[in-house]
């Protein structure tokens, strides 16, 4: 499955990467289908934010981790849900990866957004419609080191011990550091208008499934 042992981990071999991308997509699908449906609109809106973050990502990669990701994650899971927000993250990190560099971290960095998705669900972002914008930017910025840590296990091997482990994520703290300006940077710039555009997804699936109940089918 391994080939060889890169800057950010094992690197997979073609079948290793083959099986890491279906198991991803797989587990992307079944959280996107599972209950409540998810209607046409919904799912065109939801894509669109899949590829608007994977192309800021892959604009910004010359920027040192700087990941306009984490706050979208956020901000998806609190409007979405955790299903719906940790299939966001998964497909974001995985097309954003192809471009930019597909291997075992891509797992891990998946996992990283999953997280943070999950988190946004239960972090009453919004409350009445209205975006908390200070408490955006206190998770956004909580958000960083979080995952930095889930991230470096990607670097774990038998040979590697607990305190070179530890070593790793002190020489991570600088760009978990600039990542955490980066994502309060982010929240303030694109929170408002992320907000505003989840919010109409919201309402379109609140609408699709009143009407369904309404004539007793399923939206």
């Amino acid at each position: 499955m391994f080939q060889a042992f890169g800057v950010h981990g094992p690197e997979l071999s073609p079948l290793g990467s083959a099986f890491l991308d279906i198991v991803l997509v797989g587990i992307a699908f079944a959280f996107l289908i599972a209950p409540p449906r998810t209607n046409r609109m919904s799912v065109a809106m939801l894509a669109t934010m899949v590829l608007s973050m994977t192309a800021l990502r892959v604009f910004m990669q010359p920027l040192p981790n700087v990941q306009p990701v984490t706050v979208a994650a956020l901000l998806v899971g609190a409007h979405l849900g955790a299903k719906r927000g940790v299939a966001f993250a998964i497909l974001v990190t995985l097309l954003s990866n192809l471009l930019i560099g597909h291997g075992w971290w891509t797992l891990f960095q998946a996992i990283g957004w999953s997280t943070i998705a999950v988190l946004g669900a239960r972090a009453t972002l919004f409350e009445n419609g209205e975006l908390n914008l200070p408490r955006l930017c206190v998770f956004a910025a909580v958000s960083a080191p979080l995952f930095g840590l889930i991230s470096t296990f990607s670097l774990i091997t038998s040979e590697l011990t607990f305190t070179q482990f530890l070593v790793l994520l002190g020489q991570g703290m600088p760009f978990d550091a600039i990542h955490a300006l980066g994502n309060v940077a982010f929240a303030v710039w694109m929170g408002p208008v992320l907000h505003s555009f989840l919010s109409g997804l919201t309402t379109t699936e609140e609408d699709v499934l009143a009407i369904g109940e309404g004539h007793g089918v399923d939206a």
